[in-house]
């Protein structure tokens, strides 16, 4: 995926992955980051507070994710990247990896800030 922005090991695999980006199904950009994986950019815009209310809220984003100007697997690839673990992820279907992530968006564990305009 191409971005206009361009952070420091955001979409890497492993343990220095920083966060990877992902488009709505309305072509929006956002960086989904870690709280402590936030770049220090002042520009960067606050991360969206919807997500804390409810996790249906993040269940309902991330099952609408674009389909196909995402990476292949986005959601395993956020599930890996909260988990810090490659390999818990294979006894799990996706739609339990969404409801998960979408827990820890809830607790504040993932932000999802927006990079468009």
């Amino acid at each position: 995926m191409k971005a206009a922005f361009n952070y420091p090991n955001v979409g890497r695999a492993g343990q220095f992955c920083k966060g990877h980006y992902v488009i709505c199904q309305f072509g929006y950009h956002y960086l989904a980051c870690r709280p402590e994986d936030k770049p220090d950019d002042p520009l960067l815009k606050a991360p969206l507070k919807e997500f804390l209310v409810s996790t249906t809220y993040g269940e309902q984003f991330l099952q609408n994710l674009h389909p196909w100007k995402n990476e292949q697997n986005i959601i395993n690839q956020l599930f890996y990247y909260l988990s810090r673990d490659e390999y818990q992820h294979e006894t799990q279907s996706i739609s339990k990896s969404i409801k998960w992530i979408a827990h820890e968006l809830s607790i504040g564990n993932l932000l999802f800030i927006p990079l468009y305009e």
